[in-house]
């Protein structure tokens, strides 16, 4: 298979998140030397209200088979930060789905159908791969997870860090030990975001225990600075401690970001075989109980002598993105 361009949301979505995918996005153009496509947000508007509209008259099934009728010679990348619940442009025969998010509310059986035209789907989290695959998933799926763009170089000036340590993703066990922590040692500051006016994925506000607010670190380039500021990032799989969580402890790219802004990482995650096939161990042990959290906390802080970037840099050489492009291209030779 052969991918002759990107369809990119860069035009229409600029949501915090996003900053990320189109980092992904210019790693792949640059190496396989292929262009970004964009479309306008009326564009994409029109273009979504089209095909729901036709969804809801049932034309999806006719558009969906002619669309199948045509066999491409080359293919458009495109992520999905979420399947698609309705067949449309981004699932059309030439377009190669890679699959950010997935949880355990998908409609599988919709999905099948929905995706079906699609030669090859990329999958970035083993944990979805796996749930598809013990569904009996007909459809032509390949796992191949999301990396770090390799212009990020692991930050190595811990010295230079203000913040004890930062919640990015909140976790209702890691935030209880903070709090215990910051009892019995009124000098632990940390770092934790909020959303302004509960509008999720905008405005992020970054508040300190002991300082109070200290702004909006909506931008990219603030984000990475305030990671850069930290000496311990808390990390946690999306679902880890949630009761009847719709999450799947998948391994989020924010762990990248942590790691190569030299944060140390202090996590809670079950065992799985996506945790294992990250060697989330080898980075920190999951916190199950407040005492191994308190003494972990304390060695950190009182260690000085940066050993712990020689384990970040092994573990980053693994999720840089000129990796994830060496296994897509080898993928797109077997298919």
């Amino acid at each position: 298979m052969q991918i002759k361009n990107i369809y990119s949301t860069r035009k229409s979505n600029s949501e915090v998140y996003s900053d990320l995918i189109y980092e992904w996005e210019d790693c792949i153009a640059e190496e396989l030397k292929i262009p970004i496509h964009s479309s306008t947000k009326v564009f994409a508007r029109l273009t979504s209200m089209g095909y729901r509209m036709a969804s809801k008259i049932g034309l999806s099934n006719l558009f969906q088979q002619v669309n199948n009728s045509f066999k491409p010679h080359a293919y458009t990348l495109i992520y999905h930060l979420y399947p698609v619940k309705e067949f449309g442009f981004k699932v059309f025969s030439d377009k190669i789905p890679y699959l950010i998010d997935f949880d355990k509310n998908v409609d599988i059986n919709n999905f099948n159908k929905v995706y079906e035209n699609c030669k090859l789907i990329l999958v970035s989290s083993l944990n979805a791969y796996n749930i598809l695959k013990e569904a009996n998933c007909p459809l032509n799926i390949v796992h191949l997870p999301l990396g770090l763009s390799d212009k990020y170089q692991l930050f190595t000036d811990y010295q230079s860090k203000k913040y004890d340590a930062i919640f990015v993703r909140k976790n209702r066990v890691l935030e209880e030990y903070a709090e215990r922590y910051a009892s019995s040692h009124p000098n632990f500051n940390y770092v934790f975001r909020t959303w302004a006016g509960n509008n999720m994925y905008r405005n992020n506000v970054y508040v300190s225990n002991l300082d109070g607010v200290l702004g909006e670190y909506s931008s990219r380039s603030e984000y990475i600075n305030l990671l850069r500021s930290s000496k311990i990032a808390f990390y946690s799989t999306p679902g880890t401690d949630e009761k009847d969580s719709k999450f799947i402890n998948h391994v989020t790219p924010s762990l990248f970001e942590f790691i190569v802004n030299g944060c140390r990482i202090v996590a809670r995650y079950p065992e799985n075989e996506e945790t294992r096939s990250f060697d989330l161990s080898s980075i920190s042990e999951s916190m199950s109980s407040y005492e191994i959290f308190e003494e972990t906390l304390t060695n950190h802080l009182r260690d000085q002598t940066g050993d712990y970037l020689i384990s970040s840099k092994k573990f980053l050489e693994k999720v840089y993105m000129n990796r994830r492009i060496t296994s897509l291209k080898e993928i797109l030779e077997k298919y």
